[in-house]
């Protein structure tokens, strides 16, 4: 038996759901209604006003998380 993770649109769940039950495949229905808060919403909004001088690069700052953390 082969496993698949996917996410269908909300307008193709009903045919994604026959096409299973046509094949014979069981499945695991999950919504996910994430929502950010407002205060994560506004900071991630005043990320565009942030100077690419104040910004580290990304491989720089996993290896300082890699000896912090003895990974």
């Amino acid at each position: 038996m082969t496993t698949f993770k996917v996410s269908v649109p909300e307008d193709k769940t009903s045919f994604f759901l026959e096409v299973l039950e046509l094949i014979g495949a069981t499945y695991e229905s999950k919504e996910t209604n994430f929502k950010l808060t407002d205060e994560q919403e506004q900071f991630l909004l005043s990320q565009n006003d942030v100077s690419l001088d104040d910004c580290q690069p990304a491989h720089l700052v996993f290896e300082e998380l890699k000896v912090k953390y003895g990974l």
